[in-house]
């Protein structure tokens, strides 16, 4: 099995399937594939999990493509342009994304699903549920816009808007607090709510928020309709 991260700013993943492997996705991602390539409808982890996604908006199935009878390909992307960012994990290890942020991963790699703090729920702007990903093996998350990569250690914490989040390492503690400044956040456009990181690892996240992106385009949409 090869992949390949294609494109510069409007990225998307191609993966080169051997007769008989295989790669899951996020239902939706879609975009082309091999006529060998068949793709099957799985659970996301089960009833319940399924279930949870369902409820918060995210798609209760994931896909499952593999190649039969020789060799096969197919191409995913994320519904946003944006970049697309590769976790190599090893036996053991995982990583954390926010619900909408995943695209696609080896079948090797374990999909277990987590709900946050009652304050990361309410106010955290990621929604309830994150997904957690044990390996071996890779898994590819779709980050809108630019990828940004901030490190973490337990001298320096790392603030960021919640909307911003796309994925980080299990190691790190993450809470929702308030801004400082309750004015700023009020008249600025900033938010009440910051996501804190502390302890060590990296935390992944997008340069554009998806959900002000998501806000402004519904905005536009009506403008345009009373015109």
């Amino acid at each position: 099995m090869k992949y390949e991260i294609v494109g510069e700013n409007m990225q998307y993943l191609h993966v080169l399937l051997n007769d008989g492997e295989s790669i899951y996705s996020d239902s939706g991602k879609l975009i082309s594939k091999s006529d060998n390539t068949v793709m099957t409808p799985r659970l996301a982890h089960g009833i319940i999990a399924a279930i949870e996604r369902k409820a918060v908006g995210a798609s209760a199935l994931l896909t499952e493509f593999a190649a039969k009878g020789g060799d096969g390909h197919v191409s995913l992307a994320g519904v946003f342009p944006g970049k697309v960012f590769q976790v190599t994990l090893g036996e053991g290890e995982s990583f954390i994304a926010e619900q909408y942020a995943f695209l696609a991963a080896d079948t090797t790699v374990n999909y277990t699903v987590q709900t946050m703090s009652i304050s990361a729920m309410m106010f955290g702007g990621t929604g309830i549920i994150l997904q957690r990903f044990t390996g071996p093996g890779n898994v590819f998350i779709h980050v809108v816009g630019d990828i940004i990569q901030h490190e973490v250690t337990p001298d320096i914490a790392v603030e960021l808007d919640p909307g911003h989040l796309a994925g980080f390492d299990p190691g790190l503690e993450y809470k929702v607090r308030l801004v400082d400044n309750v004015r700023t956040a009020m008249f600025g456009g900033i938010g009440l709510f910051l996501a804190k990181f502390t302890g060590s690892g990296r935390v992944i996240s997008h340069s554009v928020s998806r959900h002000k992106l998501s806000a402004e385009m519904y905005l536009d949409g009506l403008q345009q309709q009373k015109k």
